[in-house]
């Protein structure tokens, strides 16, 4: 049987204190595996490895470090954090009651061994200097330092934040620097294993309608026509319709926020409103299918951020949600998509903010799915670097348990992961490692509400999304699913395009059809 590599699991810095180790090619985990606390011998890793038809879980391997595979993951996570503890495969648990029905995350006890990921950071200190010529002139001198900022992989954290002010003074004026330092402690995170179920189904997996955000901009401005172009409604309901013959079961739907409320803080628009209904009116009817609001704004109002500018303070973005929240409060399958792609604004400002938007919802809705963004464009790669992970992870529902509350990730297959180039580069693998790490210890769950590479005009990339969705699936217990990036209003010129052809019966792209349609 001919195997490939599909997964690389964290990789230790160091295997100490160990007996019975495993030799390279031994098992090390994976289903029938019934060891407990051997690890790979010095030199090797702990992979999980399936064969070409896509079969989970088939067995953890130990792999030699110099093989192609071990040397690009090690040169992506710095070998610096802990070795994996090999845990005997657990059953099947019990689904969580309640709708959607999703499983329990399965969560390690954290150890007290120390483990950091070192991040060089450049910052400028101004120093004064004295310069004597026929008289005497103070000047400023600019001194580049660096530092590094270490991030420790953890189960639980507090941050302190220090505020240094500097007054360097020059002839004249004087210009006073002020600093933010934060320091975060930690105690380590384990590394750790899915369990046995997972790899065997998404809880959510489908694609984005695409339409009702189109004339709004990253500014969070929407200067077109109230109208959206969205085609005639039955082209949205066909598309998901046929996705959903095909095994999808989940569907996003992007709108603008100025569609929803043309005024800020203002009521529901009547027309538009009453369009985009009906595109969630007919994904509910479908069976078992769930439908996302997604507020497609990039955390803005026409140019300023939510809760951090003047005009554009919390109350109207809480005031949004409650609307929706009390229109599809009794339609459990609806999520909650508070903001799509937050970029360049403060993340723990933002998590207060998103705070606010989850304990007004759950006073009207307590039970509905909420996906949670982070900064930097949502983006998977820097979930954690950004700050977002640990900020978002202190959001609660009012009772302080975290049911439901679901991070909302994005992540793309091109150079720049911006989705706009159609050539693919990565599999992404390297990015959602750590990720899962981090999510499986802290007990949490992310959903990938975009992702997606060039179409079929572009052949690089329907191998590298299928390995990405590949990964995804074999640790389904933390990435609870997905939706592809983008049907809807896109036609074939898009270089992202998901759209079915227009033909009875509709043809799925390439892309689709080998990459997005799972068990």
């Amino acid at each position: 049987m001919k195997l490939t590599l599909t997964s690389l699991a964290v990789l230790g810095a160091a295997l100490t204190q160990v007996t019975g180790q495993v030799p390279v090619g031994g098992q090390c985990g994976g289903k029938g595996w019934d060891g407990f606390t051997q690890l790979c011998a010095d030199g090797s890793y702990c992979a999980l490895i399936s064969d070409a038809k896509f079969v989970f879980p088939v067995d953890f391997q130990c792999l030699s470090a110099d093989t192609i595979q071990s040397k690009a993951y090690i040169s992506f996570i710095l070998t610096t954090l802990p070795t994996f503890t090999v845990k005997p495969a657990s059953p099947l648990p019990t689904r969580i009651t309640g709708i959607p029905t999703i499983y329990p995350v399965t969560t390690t006890p954290c150890p007290t061994v120390t483990s950091t990921i070192k991040v060089p950071v450049t910052t400028t200190v101004i120093q004064p200097t004295t310069i004597t010529t026929t008289a005497t002139i103070t000047s400023v001198s600019v001194v580049t330092k660096t530092t590094e900022i270490i991030y420790t992989q953890s189960c639980s954290s507090t941050s302190t934040t220090k505020t240094t002010t500097t007054t360097s003074t020059q002839s004249p004026p004087t210009t006073t620097i002020t600093t933010r330092t934060t320091t975060t402690t930690d105690k380590p995170c384990p590394t750790n294993y899915p369990p046995e179920w997972a790899g065997k189904n998404f809880t959510y997996k489908g694609a984005n309608i695409a339409g009702f955000e189109w004339g709004c901009f990253t500014d969070g401005s929407c200067p077109g026509p109230n109208s959206p172009p969205l085609p005639p409604i039955a082209d949205g309901v066909w598309q998901f319709q046929w996705f959903f013959k095909w095994g999808m079961n989940t569907f996003r739907f992007p709108i603008g926020w100025q569609y929803v409320t043309p005024t800020l803080g203002g009521a529901f628009d009547p027309s538009e409103w009453a369009l985009y209904n009906e595109l969630i009116t007919n994904c509910l009817r479908l069976p078992d299918v769930y439908c996302i609001i997604d507020i497609h704004n990039y955390a803005r109002w026409n140019g300023q951020v939510i809760g951090q500018s003047s005009g554009v303070p919390d109350a109207p973005f809480i005031k949004l949600w409650q609307m929706i929240a009390t229109y599809y409060a009794n339609e459990p399958r609806v999520i909650f998509g508070l903001m799509n792609e937050p970029y360049k604004l403060d993340i723990l400002t933002w998590s207060k903010t998103l705070q606010k938007v989850v304990t007004a919802i759950r006073a009207i809705a307590p039970k509905h799915v909420i996906l949670l963004p982070g900064i930097e464009w949502a983006h998977a790669d820097t979930f954690i670097s950004s700050g977002s992970a640990a900020a978002l992870d202190a959001i609660s529902n009012p009772d302080g348990s975290k049911t439901n509350l679901i991070f909302d990730i994005h992540q793309w297959l091109d150079k720049a992961n911006n989705g706009t180039d159609p050539n693919c580069v990565t599999d992404n693998v390297a990015v959602f490692a750590p990720l899962a790490q981090w999510l499986r210890c802290h007990g949490r769950q992310a959903f990938l509400s975009a992702t997606g590479g060039g179409n079929e005009k572009t052949t690089n990339c329907n191998p590298l999304l299928c390995q990405q969705m590949k990964y995804l699936l074999a640790n389904s217990d933390v990435f609870v699913g997905y939706t592809g990036w983008a049907a809807g209003s896109y036609d074939t010129s898009y270089i992202l395009d998901e759209t079915p052809s227009w033909s009875n019966p509709l043809v799925d792209t390439a892309l689709v059809a080998a990459c997005l349609y799972w068990p």
